[in-house]
């Protein structure tokens, strides 16, 4: 039988917002079934602002596994930590060889993950127990439940409820009521709904007497530009922005559309309701954790193929719901 662990590590130094978020219900599932533990997240440079302040861990560690230096003072750090009884390493469809020889040379007692081979790679983790990947099935896992089938081989596992961020006090007092957020950008430029097809959302949503705004991301360069063009007309946008002022924003916001990318998963993340324009990408698979979320896809699974009124027709029925209270 596992002893109960006193100190756990639970590496995800990957930098993609949307899957860390997608990790939340396991660290949080693996936080309750060990309330007395000391909780260690370790989370990429990028992602740092998205876990800072939450109540999933205990304590936070930034590494950078980018580049040599910020590696090796990585793996300096984790081999002079106090050793964790416990390792939890979470992947989703790619496995990073820089991140599982942390894992490795942390040193952990026990080091939990899937098994290096269903990426074909070797185990560059040192796992101690290698959990087999869950087979595929139709409808798809979603990948939420992926990172609680590691949590179950833990000995944790229970869905916990949501919200799964809660936004900063102070910032949510100041974020504007009743917004509905747009984003047209995603780092990937295959997950980006057309231009025009914002634009005739953002002007139905307008003939409705909604405030409408842009969110524009760094990688999103030029978007609000192209929907602008579209629309004919400027409207806010909000740009530059930190993730926790983000989530404070979406908490208070009446809606949020936009493609499948990391703020999608933070709109979702704070309760609001938030609906994911799809294409390649399944939602079933892909879509965000939260209390009031909804996935578009056309059945070709081509994003061309989505209409305007496909989104609007289940946007609009969600500005009638309660939003999540999270504060």
């Amino acid at each position: 039988m596992r002893r109960e662990p006193a100190r756990i590590h639970l590496f995800r130094p990957q930098n993609q917002l949307g899957d860390l978020l997608l990790n939340v219900c396991a660290i949080r599932s693996i936080r309750e079934r060990y309330p007395e533990a000391h909780l260690v997240l370790i989370v990429g440079r990028q992602n740092a602002a998205a876990v800072l302040g939450q109540p999933w861990a205990d304590e936070v560690r930034v590494v950078d596994t980018r580049n040599l230096l910020g590696f090796a003072r990585a793996g300096l750090g984790l081999a002079t930590a106090p050793r964790a009884d416990l390792a939890v390493y979470f992947t989703t469809v790619s496995y990073s060889r820089s991140s599982a020889m942390l894992v490795g040379w942390s040193g952990a007692r026990e080091r939990v993950g899937f098994d290096a081979r269903h990426y074909g790679e070797r185990d560059r983790a040192s796992l101690t127990q290698a959990v087999e990947y869950p087979a595929p099935r139709t409808p798809p896992h979603h990948q939420s439940e992926l990172g609680l089938a590691l949590a179950r081989a833990v000995g944790a596992g229970d869905r916990p409820p949501p919200p799964y961020y809660v936004p900063d006090g102070t910032l949510l007092s100041q974020a504007p009521e009743g917004v509905v957020y747009l984003h047209p950008g995603a780092g990937k430029l295959k997950n980006r709904w057309p231009p025009d097809r914002f634009a005739a959302v953002a002007r139905e949503l307008r003939s409705r007497g909604r405030e409408v705004q842009w969110i524009e991301g760094p990688q999103d360069h030029g978007t609000v530009e192209a929907v602008t063009g579209a629309l004919g007309t400027a409207l806010p946008a909000v740009r530059g922005e930190t993730i926790p002022e983000l989530a404070a924003r979406f908490a208070k916001a009446a809606l949020y559309i936009g493609n499948d990318t990391g703020p999608l998963h933070l709109a979702g993340a704070v309760g609001c309701p938030t609906v994911g324009v799809y294409g390649w990408t399944d939602p079933a698979e892909w879509g965000p954790i939260g209390r009031s979320v909804r996935g578009v896809r056309a059945p070709d699974g081509r994003l061309e193929s989505t209409s305007p009124r496909d989104v609007l027709d289940v946007a609009i029925p969600m500005l009638a719901e309660e939003r999540c209270a999270v504060g």
